[in-house]
């Protein structure tokens, strides 16, 4: 790829994975024709969402255009997200625009209805073009998902790739075509009109993700929505909510943790294994000590399909989906790299234990299977039953000699809803699976169903729901609770227990929950920030007594600390004090403007030094739309003061909020 746009070049790139292909007229590549190739615009669109009226290019002249074609089952569509999230930061009020064109790949897929509730669960507030029938998919000649192009002031199409890109790809495309633009008096910087966010409809619960049922007749539920994981009671009484809420990446106590997008939960002991999807990580929530830690991966997307045996916390995952515990190990749906892999929390080591990574339906032993965006997982205590999505298909895996099987299910476009004998059954993106009564629980999640499934002949039948939604509306995890099924309702935003015995459903009404007051995101993992250090030297003390040192914030304009995060300053070590200051653990509502603490020093010393630990959140006040967690290392040194009006006020620098 090159880094400077040409007049007549159009750029192409290869970027990481793809969601699958369907048929479509080539991309220009020729320098001649691409000098000419005007984009062809939005007519087709059966929809517009995030936005009051239909877009035309005319519209957009004036600026660069990032076009991404997406649709909501594939995961590499959902990798790119939080990259195009990070564009749109970065180039806010410049005249750069996102613009998604959801070209589906199921039928369910073309319902507005449906797809309002995934911008909703994935925080998307960009246009997003509704390309029900494939005519901007044929007209712009994408190929694969994602497919992302940019236009630059003209509106002609400058570059354009396949699969995950990475931020610094479209970076250098949208420099090239603003400093063109800018050569060429093409820019505007008149804003968009009508851009509106669809509503949000969760309540107490935001697009519930997995659940667990646990043998003391608790649950627990993946809020995937509010990154966060909630225990209640056997009637719904919350009994604990592990989570800040604000989508991030730290450890800590349930107040100080974070997840992003969480999903499927396993139990050993009493320990949860919770797979923190989007940050690519296995967390483990200790229920007596009330603490979370990572147990594996780095937090950062892995590359590719894992390929060997190694020490779990030093392992980029993709997107774990699912975990299901036998005995003391762990198997994890990794539907990023189309994996099934093995965990031993006791060694710390993770390996691949089924699927070469292709995105494919084959049957073989270990790494000569192949899956598909894997994304649910249950157990018998000898066979995995894993929900391939992407190929529609229930596939199992013997645990003891690692054969995949398919049970149900054919290939990546061979999908339905149809009940039956095993050969004719077609699912549409199952996303759960449970094992009771001697029977495979599946929920046909893009169908709104929930189905039981004969392990050995394969029979299916429908158990509840239909494509109306008044049952069920995309339901995305399932698990066995006594004589009955707990279903993640998910754009219902609920759990359903259904009778096994008759389907009927009933939801369970959650008391003591409430929405998360901090709704924006953590734009960094807490890790990389955690070795900074701030010195601040020769504070006056009063030479006898106590004295109060006071400090402030010198903060950047627009950025303040977000009152409703955790607060802490721990100390760690001290020299020429006679006590030690009391350890600061509030909210930051409490010290939105600074603190005080108060120092005694040693009597006839001539100073003294504190060392400690700052942890906070800060956040851009202005667009409310960004938070960044801060731990800093804070050294003080002191001396003795020569006047009592020696100033005894710190100030704390803090960066600025920003991706």
């Amino acid at each position: 790829m090159t880094s400077r746009l040409l007049p007549a070049l159009l750029v192409t790139a290869s970027l990481l994975g793809g969601c699958g292909q369907r048929g479509s007229p080539p991309l220009a590549s020729a320098a001649g024709d691409a000098q000419q190739r005007l984009a062809p615009g939005f007519d087709g669109a059966t929809a517009w969402l995030n936005v009051d009226h239909p877009l035309t290019l005319a519209e957009l002249k004036g600026k660069v255009v990032v076009v991404d074609f997406w649709t909501s089952c594939c995961i590499n569509c959902i990798h790119t997200l939080p990259v195009l999230g990070e564009i749109e930061r970065k180039y806010a009020g410049r005249p750069v625009v996102v613009v998604g064109i959801h070209s589906p790949k199921f039928d369910a897929e073309t319902e507005s209805e449906r797809l309002r509730e995934i911008l909703g669960e994935y925080s998307i507030h960009h246009p997003i073009a509704v390309d029900g029938s494939m005519k901007l998919w044929n007209a712009w000649g994408a190929r694969s998902w994602p497919t992302l192009m940019v236009l630059d002031g003209a509106g002609r199409i400058v570059w354009t790739g396949s699969g995950e890109p990475t931020r610094g790809a479209i970076e250098t495309v949208v420099d090239g075509a603003l400093a063109r633009g800018l050569s060429e008096g093409l820019l505007s910087d008149k804003p968009i009109a009508g851009l509106r966010p669809e509503r949000d409809t969760s309540g107490p619960l935001a697009f519930p993700g997995k659940v667990l049922a646990r043998s003391d007749g608790s649950l627990v539920i993946a809020d995937s929505g509010h990154n966060r994981i909630v225990v209640v009671g056997p009637e719904g009484a919350v009994r604990a909510v592990v989570g800040s809420g604000l989508a991030g990446f730290t450890d800590g106590s349930y107040a100080e943790a974070s997840f992003r997008k969480p999903q499927g939960i396993a139990a050993i002991g009493d320990v949860l294994y919770v797979a923190d999807t989007e940050n690519h990580a296995i967390r483990a929530v200790d229920l007596r000590a009330e603490v979370v830690k990572t147990v594996a991966g780095t937090g950062e997307i892995g590359a590719g399909p894992i390929v060997g045996e190694g020490p779990a916390r030093e392992i980029k995952l993709r997107s774990p989906w699912d975990i299901v515990a036998v005995g003391d190990k762990l198997y994890v749906a990794l539907a990023g790299s189309h994996q099934v892999a093995a965990f031993s929390p006791k060694e710390g080591t993770l390996a691949p234990f089924a699927g070469d990574g292709q995105e494919r339906r084959v049957d073989g032993v270990g790494m000569a299977a192949s899956f598909a965006q894997p994304s649910g997982l249950a157990t018998d205590g000898s066979t995995l039953f894993v929900a391939d999505s992407e190929t529609s298909s229930i596939r199992t895996v013997s645990i003891a000699t690692r054969q995949v099987k398919t049970l149900v299910g054919r290939d990546l476009f061979v999908f339905g809803d149809v009940d039956g004998p095993a050969s004719g059954v077609r699912f549409e993106h199952p996303l759960g699976v449970a094992w009771a009564d001697g029977a495979v629980w599946a929920v046909d999640t893009y169908n709104s169903k929930l189905k039981r499934i004969d392990p050995v002949t394969g029979e299916t039948h429908t158990v509840v729901g239909g494509r109306d939604h008044k049952a069920l509306f995309e339901p995305e995890g399932i698990a066995a609770a006594g004589s009955d099924l707990l279903v993640a309702d998910t754009k219902h935003h609920r759990i359903v227990r259904v009778k096994r015995s008759d389907g009927s459903a009933q939801p369970i009404a959650l008391t003591g929950l409430t929405v998360p007051s901090a709704g924006v995101a953590v734009a960094a993992p807490a890790p990389t920030l955690a070795t900074d250090r701030i010195v601040l030297g020769d504070v006056p003390l009063l030479p006898t007594g106590e004295t109060v040192v006071h400090f402030g914030w010198r903060a950047p304009a627009g950025t303040g600390v977000n009152e409703e995060a955790p607060f802490h300053l721990d100390w760690t070590s001290s020299d020429g004090l006679a006590l030690v200051p009391t350890p600061l653990r509030t909210t930051g509502a409490s010290v939105h403007d600074g603190f005080d603490i108060k120092v005694t020093p040693i009597a006839g010393g001539e100073g003294g030094r504190l060392e400690g630990q700052l942890s906070l959140v800060i956040c851009d006040v202005t667009t409310h739309r960004v938070c960044v967690p801060v731990r800093r290392a804070i050294e003080l040194t002191f001396r003795t003061a020569t006047s009592k009006t020696d100033a005894r006020t710190v100030m704390i620098p803090l960066p600025e909020a920003k991706p």
